[in-house]
């Protein structure tokens, strides 16, 4: 069963405490005493269900109060799928990992890090050379019904191709955020794939230096 140091868990945990600051310092009018009382809640459900010892698949059917508390917040607080600053980002990021909460667990009892976030086959729709960076590329990439922007390295990296993308949290690279990382070479898939081959290793890194920021957080 996921114990309460499940990676999921975790993520879920340090996203919350990205939602938290939000409402604390919304950057524009919201309802607060709403927000807040729906972040309480949210709290809560995760607090219960990360302590709970549950089997995965028991889980998995006691998180959907979670999800629903997510999408409310994530409305609440007017938060989309391409906000610019980061913070921000990643707490509209950290609520729809709140929403998938309940597929991630079905997943299995225990999951390596690397298996913990959202991964899809992503066709590469537009590549640019990034404003600020020389050896970073800025592309939109499809994920099937949405497209996002994902930052990269990978100078080779071309339009019209398909690649593995990690759904790891937001971060802001030389003035861009970007919302996910290629994690594999060409792929011959149809785009918004879940879970096509990918460098398990590679999203496993990234995921565990969040990792030990979410252990320090007390709740």
């Amino acid at each position: 069963m996921p114990g309460h140091d499940d990676p999921r868990y975790l993520l879920a945990w340090w996203g919350l405490e990205k939602v938290e600051r939000v409402v604390r310092n919304p950057g524009r009018p919201i309802d607060k005493g709403r927000a807040n009382e729906l972040l309480r809640e949210a709290w809560s459900e995760l607090k219960r269900l990360r302590w709970s010892g549950l089997p995965a698949e028991m889980a998995s059917q006691s998180a959907p109060g979670l999800s629903k508390l997510a999408s409310e917040l994530k409305e609440v607080l007017g938060l989309g799928s391409e906000e610019k600053d980061e913070l921000r980002a990643r707490a509209s990021w950290a609520l729809g990992y709140l929403q998938a909460l309940p597929t991630l667990l079905k997943l299995g009892e225990e999951v390596s890090p690397g298996r913990a976030v959202l991964v899809f086959s992503g066709r590469v729709l537009t590549v640019k050379d990034h404003p600020n960076a020389d050896k970073l590329k800025v592309t939109r990439t499809g994920l099937g019904k949405v497209a996002i922007t994902v930052v990269t390295n990978i100078s080779e990296v071309k339009e019209g191709e398909v690649r593995a993308v990690a759904l790891l949290p937001p971060a802001e690279l030389r003035g861009v955020v970007s919302w996910g990382m290629f994690c594999s070479g060409p792929l011959d898939l149809e785009e918004g794939k879940p879970y096509p081959p990918y460098d398990e290793g590679a999203v496993g890194a990234q995921v565990e230096a969040l990792l030990k920021e979410a252990t320090r957080i007390k709740k």
